[in-house]
């Protein structure tokens, strides 16, 4: 039989244990969620109650549920949630590993820069593959590389950025950052292999124009910036998780309702399509959506209900030239050409496209004015060419520009656009005629003059 005191004992290190147990469950008890104020989100009650729902589902020991709620949460730029979602999934799922570079991610978009780095340190020491595959680490460099920038520790970030250098983004940043140390010569190194792979990427001809201009290079630097100016293609969202983030999207709210009438017109069901598309712009009046229902309704024949969407859509957002286009289709369809072109002559100004001047070139030649279509057929081949200009495809942009100034010779753009083009191709006495033609018709045109003035001192491009 036990003795009195071992009884005692035996208790006392029972009511020891029990009261351990009880502090690990209050530890490991989640509390509240930090508050939303749903009051200052511009975000759609659809969405908004949709994430509650998900709050209210949520088995507080279910790391699974955790990690869904903090993915949306990221999604919709909530990262204080999403980061508290990502600290319980650690303490409940703590082996774990594909939630870490979210979860430095969501640091880093609060300002927490160190603690956002030793999330990444961690993934780099376990050489981890998720969530963006072989390059996770690297990714996680350039990040760590981008936070010292912010910290204005240019050393660490060189270092950090210098072990990303499989990812062209590590390279722009490492590029610039020498440029600015005084290392121009590795910059462009660097900016060479980039351009290989991008040779229209605009922001890559701007540094490399940097870079030599560093150098003393001004010829080099001048010819950098020039084939910036004909370049498109720009650096966009290189965050590899941002596609994640937009396929979330399209899965919650309104957007999921946009994007099931986008599927169905694309299968011909038009009806089906506009029932969705209204319950979307009901929900939630964005641009994209009124020209979404605007449309529908012009391909299902009720023009003056599309006008009705598209003016809306000007009154909430402003106009653009894709909800102009619209009032434009619908106003020839309701038979009033003169608002057509109208509204199309505005759209131009904002965006000019040559379906636009197409359009106009084929109104005014019903209207029997043939010298005003051809100054708009001219404008079409123009804006044709300078998009292939854009694409440094030199010699489809020259033959749209002469195709512009055969049928209208007055447009003092076209006239240097074809310029640079010939100058470019090495077609020096054509460069300097239409440039002489683009300052006949506008003297005060500065680039033709430079451009001239540049053939004149060197004969060269």
């Amino acid at each position: 039989m036990m003795a009195p005191i071992q009884k005692i004992l035996w208790t006392v290190v029972l009511l020891e244990l029990a009261g351990l147990g009880l502090v690990w469950r209050m530890r490991a008890r989640p509390g509240p969620l930090p508050a939303v104020d749903w009051s200052a989100r511009m975000m759609e009650d659809a969405v908004a109650g949709e994430i509650r729902e998900m709050e209210k589902r949520l088995q507080i020991n279910d790391p699974r549920g955790w990690a869904e709620l903090g993915a949306t949460y990221r999604a919709f730029g909530l990262f204080p949630q999403a980061e508290y979602c990502y600290r319980q999934v650690d303490k409940l799922s703590p082996k774990d590993r594909s939630y870490l570079y979210y979860w430095a991610e969501c640091f880093d978009l609060t300002g927490q820069t160190r603690q956002a780095t030793k999330r990444y340190r961690q993934i780099i020491r376990e050489n981890l593959e998720v969530p963006l595959g072989v390059r996770t680490p690297q990714y996680c460099w350039l990040n760590i590389g981008q936070d010292r920038l912010r910290e204005e520790n240019v050393p660490a970030a060189i270092d950090a950025l210098s072990k990303a250098r499989d990812l062209p983004r590590a390279k722009f940043l490492l590029s610039r950052v020498l440029i600015r140390s005084g290392r121009a010569k590795q910059a462009i190194s660097l900016l060479d292999d980039l351009m290989r792979d991008a040779p229209g990427m605009v922001e890559y001809n701007q540094m490399k124009s940097w870079a030599e201009a560093a150098l003393g290079d001004q010829d080099a630097a001048q010819e950098f910036y020039e084939r910036s100016l004909r370049s498109r293609q720009e650096l966009s969202k290189w965050d590899p998780t941002y596609q994640e983030v937009l396929e979330r999207r399209k899965r919650i709210g309104s957007q999921s309702w946009h994007e099931k009438s986008l599927q169905l017109e694309a299968q011909g069901k038009l009806q089906d399509a506009v029932a969705w598309s209204r319950k979307a712009a009901q929900a939630f009046g964005a641009e994209d959506r009124l020209q979404q229902l605007a449309k529908l309704e012009l391909l299902t024949g009720r023009p003056q209900e599309a006008i009705a969407l598209a003016e809306d859509c000007v009154r909430r957002v402003g106009a653009s030239a894709k909800t102009l286009d619209i009032i434009g289709v619908a106003s020839i369809q309701l038979g009033d050409r003169a608002r057509a072109q109208r509204v199309w002559e505005q759209a131009i100004e904002l965006e000019p496209t040559p379906n636009l001047y197409a359009k106009l070139a084929e109104l005014r030649y019903l209207a029997g004015d043939a010298v005003e279509a051809g100054r708009y057929r001219s404008m079409e081949q123009s804006q044709t060419g300078k998009d292939a200009w854009l694409d440094n495809d030199l010699i489809t942009a020259r033959d749209h520009f002469e195709k512009a100034v055969a049928l209208y010779d007055g447009h003092a753009n076209t006239w240097f656009y074809l310029g640079e083009t010939r100058r470019f191709l090495g077609d020096i006495p054509g460069a300097e005629a239409a440039y002489a033609r683009c300052l006949r018709l506008n003297p005060d045109h500065g680039r033709a003059r430079r451009g001239l003035e540049r053939m004149g001192k060197n004969g060269r491009k």
